[in-house]
């Protein structure tokens, strides 16, 4: 018994020009056949189902989102995100988040690292059936450093058990560190590859977490263990170790000067920046408790990250997108094509561009040999949308245009309202004072 999917204009993340569906042809989950174009078609298997009738719709991929934070649980603060909900709790509330990446139209993602090994338990229970969920892959804690990102707290509190980051000072804890994350179950490692606070870089940039022979050290224990390595490194200097380390790909990348970008453009690594963050915050971030000078540091950061990535772009350095959704200012389920918008506004991408990006191009952090185009021997993860979004971008980010969502031919039901829960003080930072917002005010008199 095979499916179908007729009718409907297929855009099929390969960078091909929009072209009229015929039929396609589904077996076992797969893509086992495509024909498109005006002329005479062979027609269909007598036996074949029809799954979704797309007239009037565009076919297009499943989205991906290259880094989506599934554990953290939109929280505002970074002691939310690392001291608050216990690993059961936090497990529970990941999976009943997933289904809002599904109905999204998002298929798969990859989580760049969580507190615990709950990304890990996330995606081994979609994968079980036991949820609804996207195609999963996921690291553990970051391996980071003094400098580097997840090292947050004062030196006398560390890094908890319960936080993203996991101290790494030696090259025996870094590799035993890999080593217990490989036993436990990963796909990827993930690496601060850099740093930025205000205590390392007071007038704002960012340093290197790690020296090039440590990163080096870290890619090849990784490599040896058939394991990916991605980083986040907004340094340029960390960009550099990264490329010369033989990283997978690279997270941010935003302080690379014009040479640096030069020689990642060389290297074919490819670059998830994960702008939408910045912009987000730009635009929105007053709903999320943000102060006015800190939205004015991210608008600033906002400019620099456009002038450096939109030469990248231009240079042919390969983009990825990623949201860094489980924020506040960027909640599951609803951000997740909005990367693809901010390239065409801010990068200078065509929409078909800009949707390669986000299927194709994302395939790499997931499955690049099963995902990201709609293509025979694919899987059959499939998003169709009212509209055209070469003609508006911005109307994959609508939900109520999105028509059908398969997931390896499954159709996922999008009846029913948007989940909705509580959110328990317990998850929430214990705020006493407005001591931030004072602080924040300060700081931008003292730094302008």
């Amino acid at each position: 018994m095979s499916q179908l999917i007729v009718n409907g204009t297929l855009i099929d993340g390969t960078g091909r020009a929009p072209i009229p569906l015929r039929w396609l042809r589904i077996v076992d989950g797969r893509i086992a056949e495509i024909h498109t174009g005006t002329g005479a078609v062979p027609p269909p298997p007598l036996d074949a189902t029809i799954v979704l009738d797309a007239r009037g719709l565009t076919v297009l991929p499943g989205l991906i989102d290259a880094h989506c934070h599934i554990t953290y649980g939109d929280v505002r603060t970074e002691e939310e995100q690392d001291l608050y909900a216990s690993a059961e709790y936090r497990a529970i509330r990941a999976v009943w988040n997933a289904q809002k990446l599904l109905r999204a139209g998002v298929t798969s993602i990859c989580d760049p690292g969580g507190s615990w090994n709950v990304g890990v338990a996330v995606r081994d229970a979609i994968r079980a059936g036991m949820y609804p969920g996207p195609r999963m892959t996921t690291a553990g804690r970051f391996l980071t450093t003094h400098t580097g990102l997840a090292d947050f707290y004062p030196t006398w509190v560390g890094a908890p058990p319960s936080s993203v980051g996991v101290l790494t000072t030696s090259a025996e804890a870094m590799l035993n560190e890999i080593r217990y994350q490989v036993k436990n179950g990963v796909d990827l490692i993930k690496v601060a590859a850099s740093g930025e606070s205000a205590t390392l870089t007071p007038g704002g940039g960012s340093v290197p977490g790690f020296r090039a022979e440590e990163l080096k050290l870290i890619v090849d224990e990784a490599h040896r263990l058939n394991k990916r390595v991605t980083a986040h490194a907004r340094s340029g200097q960390a960009v550099m170790d990264c490329i010369a380390a033989g990283m997978d790909w690279i997270m941010h990348g935003d302080y690379m000067t014009r040479k640096q970008v030069d020689r990642l453009a060389a290297s074919r690594i490819a670059l998830c920046p994960t702008l939408t963050l910045l912009a987000n915050y730009v635009e929105w971030g007053h709903l999320v408790g943000a102060s006015a000078a800190r939205i004015d540091r991210f608008k600033r950061n906002l400019e620099q990250a456009v002038s450096t990535l939109e030469y990248a772009y231009r240079q042919g350095v390969v983009m990825m997108c990623g949201t860094d959704s489980g924020f506040a200012i960027t909640p599951y389920g609803e951000w997740h094509a909005r990367e693809m918008e901010v390239f065409v506004k801010y990068l200078g991408m065509s929409a078909l561009q800009a949707i390669s990006a986000g299927t194709k191009h994302n395939a790499l952090a997931v499955d690049p040999e099963g995902i990201g185009t709609l293509e025979p021997g694919r899987w059959a993860d499939v998003l169709a949308v009212e509209g055209d979004p070469l003609q508006d971008i911005a109307l994959l980010q609508d939900k109520s245009r999105i028509r059908a969502v398969l997931k390896g031919g499954d159709a996922v039901d999008l009846s029913g309202p948007w989940p909705t829960a509580t959110k328990w003080a317990w998850e929430r930072a214990m705020i006493m004072t407005s001591s931030e917002l004072r602080y924040d005010t300060v700081y931008a008199k003292e730094t302008k």
